[in-house]
C-alpha cells in the first residue's frame, strides 16, 4: 500500500509541474510578442531615417566624384568648365548649368551654313541658339569635329545622374539636360531618382519650374563664393521640410 500510495503521489507532482510551466512559457510568449511589437514600431519610424542616409551617402559620393572629373578636365584645359554667365544681367544661373555636356564631350557638326552640336550618348542635336537659351553661350569649351574627338575631355554619367530640363518636348521645342542630384520624372520616363525636389510644399519653389520635381546639382565657375579662384558645386535637398546644402566647401 505504501509502495501505492508513493506511486499516485508522484503522479500528481508531475502534472502540476507541467501546468506550471506551460503557464510560465505563455506568459514568456506573451512578452516576446509584446517586446517585437515595439521594436517592429521602432524600425517602421527608422526605416525613412535610413532611407535618407543611404541617400545622403551616395549624394557625398557623387559629389566627389564631380570634383575630380572636374579638376580632371581643368588639368587638360587650364581652367574649370564654363558656367552659365549671363554677361548681360552680370550674373550666374547657378541652376541650369552647361556641366553635363562640358563634362560629357560634344561633337561639332558643320552642314552647310548652319552648324550644330552632337551628344555622344544619344546623338541629339544641340544649336547654338539653344546653347545660348538655356546657358547664355553660344558653344562649349569641350567641343570638337568628329575626327578630333578622341583628344577631348570624357566622362560618362548614369542615365540617372541627368535629366530633362522640359518635363515634356512638342513639336519644335529644343531641350537641354543637367546633371541632377535627383527627380520626380522627366520627358524620357525616368522616375523618382535620389533627392527630387518636393511637388507640393509651397516653402521650397521648384528650382526648375518647366520640370517640377526636377533637383540639379548647382555650378559657379565665374567668381564663385565659397571657393575663390576655383568653383561652386553644391546640392540643395529636402529633408523633412527642411533644406540641407552639400557642397564641395561644406559637407
Amino acid at each position: 500500500m505504501k509502495s501505492s500510495g508513493h506511486i499516485l503521489g508522484g503522479a500528481s507532482r508531475p502534472a502540476a509541474s507541467v501546468r506550471r510551466a506551460v503557464a510560465f512559457t505563455l506568459i514568456e510568449l506573451l512578452t516576446v510578442i509584446a517586446i517585437i511589437s515595439v521594436l517592429a514600431g521602432l524600425l517602421v519610424g527608422l526605416a525613412p531615417i535610413a532611407t535618407t542616409r543611404i541617400r545622403e551617402a551616395r549624394l557625398k559620393g557623387e559629389l566627389n566624384d564631380l570634383v575630380t572629373a572636374i579638376e580632371s578636365y581643368k588639368a587638360k584645359y587650364g581652367v574649370y568648365p564654363p558656367d552659365s554667365y549671363n554677361a548681360d544681367k552680370n550674373e550666374v544661373d547657378a541652376v541650369v548649368n552647361p556641366l553635363y555636356y562640358e563634362l560629357t564631350g560634344l561633337v561639332v557638326v558643320n552642314s552647310g551654313d548652319t552648324g550644330y552640336f552632337e551628344t555622344v550618348d544619344d546623338a541629339t542635336r544641340f544649336l547654338p541658339a539653344t546653347a545660348q537659351q538655356y546657358f547664355h553661350r553660344d558653344g562649349f569649351l569641350n567641343a570638337a569635329t568628329r575626327d578630333r574627338f578622341r583628344r577631348l575631355f570624357r566622362h560618362t554619367f548614369k542615365a540617372s545622374q541627368h535629366a530633362s530640363v522640359l518635363r515634356t518636348a512638342g513639336a519644335g521645342t529644343k531641350n537641354a539636360e543637367v546633371l541632377t542630384v535627383g527627380f520626380a520624372a522627366d520627358a524620357s520616363g525616368k522616375k523618382n531618382s535620389g533627392f527630387a525636389w518636393p511637388l507640393n510644399d509651397a516653402r521650397h519653389p521648384q528650382p526648375v519650374p518647366t520640370n517640377p520635381g526636377l533637383n540639379p546639382w548647382r555650378y559657379v565657375s565665374t567668381n564663385p563664393t565659397n571657393n575663390p579662384g576655383t568653383f561652386d558645386l553644391w546640392a540643395e535637398v529636402i529633408v523633412r521640410g527642411q533644406k540641407k546644402t552639400y557642397g564641395n566647401w561644406k559637407q
